[in-house]
Formats: structure tokens, C-alpha cells, sequence
């Protein structure tokens, strides 16, 4: 026969043990989220697929290798572009970009290979593509004055002085 305790003082314990467990569950789930996080975006391209193209090759030859180009230039020389980025982040923040990769094909005037760059981060510029800003007719208007724009002296579409 065993002995058993009628004291009252297991349910506390088993209590106790629950919140523990639940709170070491609730720690686990919400330090899940906080894992910084890699990912691989644009195109993917092998090493060894790029080293594969040479001067001279085609534009097909070149899709062929290593697919459709992310971009391409609209003007001439005509270049491929095949772009790559790596980015870091957690849960809820804004993901870096770690490393970027641009590989450059340019084609000359017979529409073959004439030249292969390769362009990382570190070439990069940012560039500030709306770089001039169009003035308005009277200004920036304060949050007073368009709160207020309807009071004070009223403005007519016709002057009748001036007609």
C-alpha cells in the first residue's frame, strides 16, 4: 500500500509545473521568430555557366546558357543583364541586402559576345532617381493653414473690379 499526501499540496505543484512548461513553450515559439533568416533572390546562376560564356557566342547561345536576362539595355550596344541578390533579416524588420551580384553581357554590333563584367555590392551606387522637386503654386502650406483655409477673407473666382 502506498502512501499518499491529502495535505492539498499536489495541485499547486501540478500547477506550478504547467505555467513552467507553458512558459518555456511560449518563450521557444516567440525566440523562433527572432532567427535571422538568408534569402536567394533573381536569378540564380552557376559559376561554372558563366565562365561558359565566351566573345563571340550569340544572343540564343547566351539565353541558352543561362536564361532569359532579368533586364536588358534599350539602347545600343545591346547587354544583358542577370541579377542576384542575397538578403538577411528577422521576423517584422526590414530585410539587408548582404551581397548582390550583376552580371553584364555586352554584345557588339554582329549581336555577339563582346565583353562579360561582373558587378557585386561594392559597385553599387545609390542613385537618386527623382532628383528635382516641382514647386507649388503658393508653397508648402502649414497644417495651420489648410486647417484654417476657409476662414478670413473670402476669395471670388471673378474680381468685379477688374471686369
Amino acid at each position: 500500500m502506498t502512501m499518499r499526501d491529502h495535505s492539498g499540496n499536489g495541485a499547486p505543484r501540478k500547477a506550478r509545473r504547467v505555467a513552467t512548461a507553458l512558459t518555456f513553450g511560449f518563450a521557444l515559439i516567440a525566440s523562433a521568430g527572432c532567427v535571422m533568416q538568408e534569402e536567394q533572390r533573381g536569378h540564380l546562376m552557376a559559376d561554372s555557366d558563366v565562365q561558359q560564356v565566351r566573345p563571340g557566342m550569340t544572343q540564343d547561345q547566351v539565353r541558352g546558357l543561362l536564361g532569359t536576362p532579368d533586364t536588358s539595355s534599350t539602347v545600343p550596344p545591346v547587354t544583358f543583364y542577370y541579377i542576384s541578390s542575397t538578403v538577411k533579416g528577422a521576423a517584422f524588420m526590414e530585410p539587408t541586402e548582404t551581397s548582390r551580384t550583376v552580371l553584364a553581357v555586352y554584345f557588339n554590333q554582329f549581336s555577339t559576345v563582346d565583353q562579360v563584367a561582373n558587378y557585386t555590392l561594392k559597385d553599387g551606387k545609390v542613385v537618386n532617381t527623382v532628383g528635382r522637386v516641382t514647386p507649388t503654386a503658393r508653397g508648402d502650406k502649414s497644417l495651420i493653414e489648410k486647417l484654417f483655409k476657409g476662414i478670413g477673407k473670402k476669395q471670388t473666382l471673378f474680381d468685379p473690379e477688374k471686369q
